[in-house]
């Protein structure tokens, strides 16, 4: 199975990480680890994983509470929950998540082996073979990469650049408030207001060479093309 994928893998037990890790590099050439929901969330706006691998006891924020605030806005990445609870509360919260699997611990690797390869197998059939997004004959949005490109050339996107343009990408066609984007992009600072959200929006529509994002007066930005 070809290895070009990448997982967050979010557990705080640093011993049951590690050992976990030695397994997933079968399967993934990237593999990003967080100790806690909040670091998890952070890493997957910044990386943007092909697939969360979530235990479900974590500080800060638990792993249904992540995967709940990642579906808010990622109907699609592949989810699967590692957890050391079978109780029914937990299963019926798990089920409105759309998770690939609820695993409950200890794992059998056969089981484990087979949830990753059908992990990596919606990875593939949620994404096109051709990995570009096209705005116009020569400018394009590189998934893979996470990059813009314009005749060829990379347009240089800020980190916040980036997650902004994603969440608007990934919502294509809908209208997304400020509260919103405030709360994807800068999640863990407070009182980000809306002259910074303004100036943001508007340095990364002066660096695209395409009109695709628009302002609904009131109500927020919309990407559409």
């Amino acid at each position: 199975m070809s290895k070009n994928y990448s997982i967050l893998y979010a557990e705080d037990n640093k011993d049951v990480r590690e050992n976990y890790v030695l397994y997933l590099e079968n399967y993934f050439d990237y593999i990003y680890e967080a100790n806690d929901g909040l670091e998890a969330f952070d890493i997957y706006r910044d990386k943007k994983p092909n697939v969360l691998l979530l235990d479900i006891n974590m500080p800060n924020m638990n792993g249904l509470e992540l995967a709940k605030k990642i579906r808010e806005n990622d109907s699609n990445i592949p989810i699967v929950i590692l957890s050391a609870h079978s109780d029914k509360e937990f299963l019926f919260e798990a089920i409105k998540l759309n998770l690939v699997e609820y695993l409950t611990k200890p794992v059998d690797r056969n089981k484990f082996k087979s949830v990753l390869e059908n992990s990596i197998k919606k990875v593939k059939e949620n994404s096109p073979n051709n990995q570009f997004i096209h705005f116009a004959k020569t400018t394009y949005w590189d998934c893979s990469k996470r990059l813009f490109f314009h005749k060829n050339k990379m347009i240089d996107l800020t980190r916040n650049e980036r997650i902004l343009f994603e969440l608007l990408l990934n919502n294509k066609n809908e209208i997304i408030n400020p509260n919103e984007i405030s709360k994807y992009v800068w999640d863990n600072e407070t009182e980000i207001n809306d002259a910074s959200i303004r100036n943001l929006v508007k340095r990364l529509r002066k660096k695209l060479p395409v009109d695709i994002i628009q302002s609904i007066y009131g109500s927020g930005y919309i990407l559409s093309h």
